[in-house]
C-alpha cells in the first residue's frame, strides 16, 4: 500500500521496527551480567548482618597460670615418680590438708539454702588454696627456681596423692570435697600471699575443737585449718581470713 508520497507503508514500518527490537535485546543482554552479579552477592551481603555461629570455631584453651609455665612438682610415691603442674598440685595438697571432720555441701545445695548471696565454704577454700600455692611457690623460689621442684623441699607431711582420684570415685562426700576445692582453686588461680613484694611461706596447722584459736590474730604463727573455717562461717571473706592469720600481707597474682 502506497501513501500519497509513493512509499510502501508496511515496508517502511518493518525498517523502523527491526532496529528497535534489536536495541531492546542489546540492552537486556547487557543487563543480564549485572542481574547475575546481584543475585550472587545477596548471600554475601547477608553475612555482613547475620551473627556468625561461633560454635564451629576452634576453641581456645583455658587461661594458663604463669606459675604452671615456670616449673613442675615431682612427687616420689610408692609406685613411681609423678609430675604435677603447680596449680594441679595445689588442689591435691588442699585435699590432703583439709581436716576430715569438715564436711562440704555442693554449690547447688548452698544456692538453694537461706544465704544464697555468699558461700562461706568457698571463702574458706579460696583462702586455703592461696596458702597452699604460696608455700609451693615460696619453696620453688627458695630453691633458685628449678625446672623440677622436688616435693620434699616444700616441707609438707609425707602422704600419697595419686590415690585421690580413686578414693573420690567410691565416696560421694569425698567427690563433693574435691569438686568444691577445685572450684576455689580455679577462682584464685595464680594468687599468692606477698609481703614487701615477695612471696612468703604460709605455715598452716590443725587445732582441736577445744583450742581452735591458739594464738592472737595476725601474729604470723600460721593458718589454722579449723579456725579459718569458723571465721568463714562468721562472715569473713578469704582475704580477711588471710589477713587475720598473717597480718600485713597482700594477695597478688604471681607474674
Amino acid at each position: 500500500m502506497n501513501n500519497c508520497f509513493g512509499i510502501d507503508v508496511k515496508q517502511h514500518a518493518q525498517c523502523i521496527t527491526v532496529p528497535y527490537y534489536e536495541k531492546c535485546m542489546i540492552k537486556i543482554l547487557r543487563r543480564i551480567p549485572k542481574v547475575i552479579a546481584f543475585i550472587v552477592c545477596i548471600p554475601l551481603v547477608g553475612t555482613m548482618f547475620v551473627k556468625p555461629d561461633k560454635s564451629v570455631w576452634k576453641q581456645e584453651p583455658d587461661d594458663v597460670s604463669f606459675i604452671d609455665e615456670c616449673f613442675a612438682v615431682a612427687v616420689d610415691e610408692d609406685i613411681g615418680i609423678f609430675y604435677y603442674s603447680p596449680e594441679k598440685f595445689t588442689e591435691l595438697v588442699m585435699y590432703r590438708m583439709i581436716p576430715e571432720d569438715i564436711v562440704f555441701s555442693t554449690s547447688e545445695d548452698f544456692i538453694a539454702g537461706v544465704d544464697a548471696v555468699r558461700d562461706p565454704e568457698q571463702e574458706y577454700l579460696k583462702a586455703l588454696s592461696i596458702v597452699c600455692r604460696s608455700n609451693i611457690v615460696y619453696a620453688w623460689e627458695s630453691g633458685q627456681c628449678p625446672d623440677i621442684l622436688e616435693y620434699d623441699t616444700i616441707k609438707l607431711e609425707k602422704t600419697t596423692f595419686y590415690k585421690i582420684h580413686t578414693d573420690v570415685r567410691s565416696d560421694d562426700e569425698k567427690g563433693i570435697r574435691l569438686k568444691e576445692l577445685q572450684r576455689a582453686a580455679e577462682a584464685t588461680k595464680g594468687a599468692v600471699i606477698t609481703r614487701e613484694n615477695r612471696v612468703i611461706a604460709a605455715p598452716f596447722f590443725t587445732t582441736s575443737a577445744s583450742g581452735m584459736l591458739v594464738s592472737e590474730a595476725g601474729d604470723g604463727n600460721g593458718f589454722s585449718l579449723n579456725y579459718a573455717y569458723e571465721l568463714a562461717q562468721q562472715g569473713m571473706d578469704f582475704y580477711e581470713i588471710l589477713k587475720y592469720f598473717f597480718g600485713d600481707i597482700k594477695v597478688n597474682i604471681y607474674e
